[in-house]
């Protein structure tokens, strides 16, 4: 027996056809993609490994360098008034005593501005925010929705959360370092919000 169908009939069972081939394939690429971090998604601190870098800049003293640093964000951009994220890329030359990095995070809020009081009542906070470096450790900073994070990475290890900064004064105070125009190194900052140093 024969079943004759219509020209629409024939024209509905493609079209079916094609959209469940569709999405057959929507499935299967979903199934086969990685999960990555997304610039334009949700950002989490570990997004940072993700981040497109905005520029670099190298810290020496006399004849020694003392650290290379980059600077990333989501974008690529440095656009401080955004509120978009941004890490701060640390990889040292040289060995340095957690104290010795505190004691130079002090000095450098004194150049910026910050009183003593201020700087004695942060202090608490910092203890233990960052271990002793090494020569090709790296430290990175993370600052997202006013608050910090700080991760430590050995020469040979990956990157791990140390410590953590709630306050958005304090969180935005130590980006400021490298970051305000008030900057103890103003070509540093140049270079690495991807400006040309002089």
């Amino acid at each position: 027996m024969f079943k004759i169908t219509s020209f629409y009939d024939r024209k509905v069972a493609g079209r079916k056809r094609i959209a469940a081939l569709f999405s057959a394939f929507v499935i299967a690429l979903t199934l086969s993609t990685p999960i990555t971090a997304s610039p334009t998604g949700m950002q989490t601190a570990e997004d940072w490994v993700w981040w497109k870098p905005v520029g670099a800049a190298s810290l020496t003293w006399g004849f020694w360098k003392i650290y290379d640093s980059e600077l990333r964000t989501p974008s690529g951009e440095f656009e401080p008034a955004s509120g978009e994220p941004l890490a701060l890329v640390i990889t040292y030359s040289r060995d340095i005593d957690a104290d010795d990095l505190l004691d130079a995070t002090v000095e450098q809020w004194e150049h910026l501005g910050f009183s003593e009081q201020q700087t004695q009542e942060w202090l608490p906070q910092m203890q233990n925010a960052w271990p002793d470096v090494k020569e090709g450790d790296r430290l990175i900073y993370v600052l997202s929705e006013d608050q910090g994070q700080f991760f430590y990475q050995p020469e040979q290890g990956k990157a791990s959360p140390y410590g953590k900064l709630r306050n958005a004064d304090i969180a935005n105070a130590f980006s400021a370092i490298w970051l305000s125009p008030a900057t103890a190194y103003p070509s540093l900052r140049l270079a690495l919000i991807g400006g040309n140093p002089e």
